[in-house]
């Protein structure tokens, strides 16, 4: 009976010796009580923690590379010259960018996220090392196109990362994140930026990239998904990549502000774009499938997101450029500027993920198009009537605030109605139009200004002088015709902005019936 006793008894002598068995015990009651899922509930609980931090560092490399060139625009002006080309250094990564990104799906599709990224970072640090070491404006420029390769492959990752390793009630958390890393770039991002160009120059702006590809690298070497097991053999459709290389390439030289360009890149456009289309009609597996740019699930998704990125992200580019050049601010605040529409952005974003807990993803994507297009509107009055700076700064944070909920709730409802077998197709697609809208909203804006300053300056390179801070009297007038020049931008891009608000009401219409 005593020895009985003692061998029921023997276990609670062990957890009052041991207050770690009672932990394991109530962990144990916790998920027979409560199910397992509360102890891993979350995209930072134990299962998906590791998938998390790698796809926020994957995030950070695109993120920085972005925010900090914006940065160091006025810088590289003045370094390099040929301020004319300025809206190239950053064009010519956006639309690499875009054709990178349709050249990613295939791949992870095929061969799986981790690989594709482990490319892709690579190539992050070789091209980056390249453009720091740019003699010249037109090195420069090539430099980037490589940057724009790799950093759109990292964007497709990421993307169909999220997709492929979270379940759906994660995703819109996972994008919050991965947008929270753009929030704390817009604020470390501009300040690495400044401190760089006062000490080293714009060249130790792009050296930076080194580490954070590196550090991306380690982060993902094992935790991003791998290749799936109903895979299909990665297949590059070569001349379809080539049609919408062309077809991208043809649009972009029509922005570039002569006559003869815009004839040949239209005549480009329209001949790609019919091939194209032909091609798609015969091969089993186009690059970019129509039915995912067209398709009623999907095609307001895209307008609505590329109205409100190519209007407010084209003259936001430009923003430094205006702030040294026509206000006279110094290299610090030009560097700054970028910071509010990316704050904006990235609590717009996490607040969208709250949101959609509550509401429909096609819902909170009108909210965030009645957000932007207002904020937009006052942004551009206020540059026109050369407002306080505060001011200005102010209303692109809420500029940033509707952009933010439309992307986040965006990718959110385009993978709730798109299958897990053409996840990366459709993902793809999508960044892929996104990255074009920037790309032209960008080019765009930056011929408004450059026109307008060539129409009022003899010599359109006396812009470089003010980079430079020189007070000379010819540069007043310089000033003068920056300031009238990005009036316009942001004015156009409002309005651009305003458009989002009618495919989003399509979008709301076209829900699925539950």
């Amino acid at each position: 009976m005593a020895r009985t006793l003692r061998r029921d008894l023997h276990p609670l002598g062990d957890r009052l010796r041991n207050p770690g068995l009672v932990l394991v015990d109530a962990r144990r009651w916790s998920r027979r009580r409560y199910g397992s899922r509360r102890m891993d509930d979350g995209i930072f609980g134990r299962t998906y923690r590791p998938t998390s931090l790698a796809l926020m560092a994957a995030v950070g490399i695109a993120a920085y590379d972005s925010l900090s060139v914006s940065a160091a625009l006025p810088d590289i002006g003045e370094g390099l010259g040929n301020v004319g080309l300025l809206p190239w250094v950053i064009t010519v990564e956006l639309l690499t960018s875009a054709v990178a990104i349709l050249m990613a799906g295939p791949l992870i599709d095929g061969i799986g996220v981790r690989r594709t990224f482990k490319w892709s970072a690579w190539g992050v640090i070789v091209a980056s090392t390249f453009a720091a070491g740019a003699i010249n404006m037109p090195m420069l420029i090539a430099a980037r196109a490589g940057q724009g390769i790799a950093a759109g492959m990292v964007i497709a990752v990421s993307v169909a990362a999220a997709g492929i390793a979270f379940p759906a009630r994660l995703r819109p958390r996972a994008f919050a994140a991965t947008s929270s890393v753009w929030g704390v770039l817009g604020v470390g991002g501009p300040a690495i930026a400044a401190l760089l160009v006062s000490t080293t120059g714009w060249r130790g702006v792009l050296l930076i990239n080194l580490p954070v590809a590196g550090f991306a690298l380690w982060m993902g070497r094992r935790s991003l998904p791998g290749r799936l097991e109903r895979a299909v053999t990665a297949r590059f459709d070569t001349l379809g990549l080539a049609l919408i290389t062309a077809l991208t390439g043809g649009a972009l030289a029509a922005t570039a502000g002569s006559l003869i360009a815009a004839m040949v890149g239209f005549a480009i456009v329209v001949a790609s774009g019919v091939a194209y289309v032909r091609h798609t009609r015969t091969t089993a597996e186009p690059v970019v499938l129509l039915q995912h740019l067209s398709d009623r699930r999907f095609r307001y998704i895209h307008l609505a997101a590329s109205a409100a990125m190519a209007g407010g992200l084209g003259f936001d580019a430009f923003l430094p450029l205006y702030v040294r050049g026509a206000r006279g601010q110094s290299v610090g605040v030009s560097a700054f500027s970028v910071l509010f529409l990316t704050i904006g952005w990235t609590g717009a974003a996490i607040l969208a993920s709250r949101l959609q807990d509550r509401l429909s993803g096609e819902m909170v994507m009108l909210i965030g198009t009645l957000v932007v297009s207002p904020a937009a509107v006052i942004t551009a009055v206020a540059v026109i009537y050369g407002a306080s700076l505060g001011l200005i700064f102010a209303a692109l944070v809420f500029v940033g605030g509707g952009i933010g909920i439309i992307t986040n709730s965006g990718l959110a409802v385009l993978q709730s109605r798109a299958d897990n077998s053409e996840m990366g197709r459709v993902g793809s697609a999508h960044q892929f139009v996104r990255t074009l809208a920037i790309t032209y909203g960008t080019a765009v804006a930056g011929l408004i200004v450059f026109s307008v300053v060539g129409s009022r300056v003899a010599d359109i390179e006396t812009v470089r002088s003010l980079l430079r801070g020189d007070q000379l009297l010819a540069d007043r007038a310089a000033a003068a015709a920056l300031a009238a020049g990005y009036a316009t931008a942001t004015a156009i891009g409002a309005a651009v902005i305003a458009l989002s608000i009618i495919p989003a009401v399509q979008l709301l219409r076209s829900r699925p019936s539950t």
